[in-house]
């Protein structure tokens, strides 16, 4: 299948063992994989223009290194989350119990995310691993699939009640609702890295940091043209002396590629650290989610090695 033509559904195309093994032949030799399999690598963080990245080389390590099979697959499962079909069925099926295997198949289906032809025979053998790696409980005997996410309405570690929620076509107000939540309880410095950060987001800071708890924001960007534009170099100077005026100190540095060793986006103060998506995703209401961080990331590190945008 021509690469331009691969979607999400690849996944219903491979299995784990096969995309174990690509990472490996990328890993040792450089060389070239299934368009499938090369589009998941891609889609899911391991793997960049044939070279793995940072995730993709602990992967590799933690498979074909330490020789740890079984977390090997649990990390490639969380990177695989990002895929449409899995996180249909983790957030759509979130709440609702028990529902049959034909009725997962079908909601797919109306989600445009596998083809309307695809049978049920050939969806089992992915509901099989994501019940082996504890994303989703599938029952063999009742034919059955149960998300394994808390309620929605359920709170999350201690965090903001209902917050973590896929970012989905149905809920567009809501999609930009769950961001805004997000940034009005942050207080102190305010940390917004993101490659491919866009003017955009200064209009959410603006409208909905409280800043009479704010002391500082900073925000890290990657060093393409389409980031450092003069339009967002205009709009974030204008913000910048907004903030001066309420005694708020505003920066924004540059990490450039020749440095930078991360592809995700946070948004964090000191206490509460987010994943969030890229804001072009957010409004165009496309699959994705936001999400508590794991991991803090080393927001220091970044900022200290990169430059002041001029």
């Amino acid at each position: 299948m021509p690469e331009e033509l691969v979607d999400d559904s690849a996944i219903l195309n491979t299995s784990s063992r096969e995309i174990l093994a690509a990472l490996r032949g990328i890993a040792i030799s450089g060389e070239r994989t299934d368009p499938s399999i090369h589009y998941i690598l891609t889609r899911c963080g391991l793997a960049e223009d044939m070279i793995l990245t940072p995730a993709g080389q602990a992967l590799f390590k933690l498979r074909w290194v330490l020789g740890r099979e079984d977390e090997s697959e649990s990390a490639l499962a969380a990177a695989m989350r990002t895929l449409t079909p899995i996180q249909v069925m983790e957030q759509e099926l979130r709440g609702m119990g028990q529902v049959p295997e034909e009725g997962v198949l079908r909601l797919l289906m109306q989600h445009r995310c596998i083809k309307s032809d695809v049978t049920i025979n050939e969806l089992r053998p992915l509901l099989h691993w994501l019940n082996s790696v504890g994303l989703i409980a599938y029952s063999k005997k009742l034919k059955t699939v149960r998300s394994l996410l808390p309620s929605p309405d359920a709170a999350l570690g201690g965090e903001i009640e209902g917050i973590a929620a896929m970012i989905s076509p149905k809920t567009p107000f809501l999609n930009i609702v769950r961001l805004r939540r997000i940034i009005r309880p942050l207080k102190g410095v305010v940390w917004w890295a993101d490659p491919h950060f866009q003017s955009r987001a200064l209009e959410e800071l603006a409208e909905e940091l409280d800043l009479s708890t704010v002391g500082e924001v900073r925000i890290i960007s990657g060093d393409s043209d389409s980031v450092l534009t003069d339009r967002s170099g205009r709009d974030f100077h204008r913000f910048q002396k907004e903030l001066l005026g309420r005694s708020i100190r505003a920066e924004w540095r540059v990490d450039s590629r020749k440095t930078r060793d991360w592809h995700d986006r946070w948004l964090a103060d000191g206490s509460a650290c987010w994943n969030v998506p890229p804001l072009n995703t957010l409004y165009k209401n496309d699959y994705c989610e936001i999400y508590p961080a794991g991991e803090r990331p080393p927001f220091d590190e970044w900022w200290n090695r990169s430059i002041a945008r001029t």
